[in-house]
C-alpha cells in the first residue's frame, strides 16, 4: 500500500452568498461535543455511558476588517447568518500531487458580540466573530462527512441520518 499524504491550508469565508476573499485572518469551526448520560444497574461491574445529544456549538472567524456587509449581517443578532467556508486538500503520493479535493462547511447561527475592534499605530484592525451554530454540515470531495441541524434534529454522518427513526417515533 503506498503512502498518502493529506495536506490542508487557507480558505475562503462567504457570508451568505458574497465571497469575502482576503477579508478573515482565521476561522475555527464548530466542535461536535457529545451529551453521555451515565447508565448503571444492579448486576453491572461499571458504568456505561450513552449519547442522548450535542452541546452547543459555535464557530469563530477573525477578520481583518470585514466589509460593510459582513459587518451588517454579523450585527444583527435576531437574523441568523449563513456562512460558508471553502478550503482544498492537497493529496499527495510517491509520484507527487495526486488530486485536490473541495472543502465545504456550510453553517448557519446567530451572532454572540460585535466587536467594533482595537486601533492601535501600524497594525491591522482585527475583530472577531463568535457565532453560536444552530446547523453544520461538512462535504469533503462530494462526501457528506457530518450534518448537524438542532432545531430540526437532525444528525448525519455519511449522509445517514442518525436521528430518522427518533423523529418518526415523535411523530415530528
Amino acid at each position: 500500500m503506498a503512502l498518502t499524504i493529506q495536506k490542508t491550508w487557507d480558505c475562503n469565508v462567504y457570508v451568505g452568498n458574497d465571497s469575502k476573499h482576503g477579508q478573515a485572518s482565521e476561522v475555527t469551526l464548530p466542535n461536535v461535543s457529545f451529551i453521555m448520560n451515565d447508565y448503571n444497574a444492579l448486576g453491572m461491574f461499571g458504568t456505561a455511558q450513552y449519547p442522548n445529544g450535542i452541546e452547543a456549538m459555535d464557530t469563530t472567524i477573525k477578520w481583518t476588517y470585514p466589509d460593510n456587509d459582513a459587518q451588517i449581517a454579523l450585527a444583527n443578532v435576531f437574523t441568523p447568518v449563513d456562512i460558508m467556508v471553502r478550503s482544498s486538500k492537497t493529496v499527495y503520493d510517491s509520484t507527487g500531487r495526486r488530486e485536490e479535493q473541495a472543502i465545504v462547511n456550510y453553517l448557519r447561527g446567530y451572532t454572540k458580540q460585535h466587536q467594533g475592534g482595537a486601533f492601535t499605530p501600524r497594525t491591522d484592525v482585527e475583530l472577531e466573530s463568535v457565532l453560536s451554530v444552530n446547523y453544520w454540515k461538512q462535504e469533503i470531495n462530494g462526501v457528506e462527512i457530518i450534518e448537524v441541524d438542532t432545531e430540526n434534529n437532525i444528525y448525519a454522518v455519511n449522509g445517514e441520518d442518525m436521528l430518522a427513526d427518533r423523529r418518526a417515533n415523535l411523530g415530528i
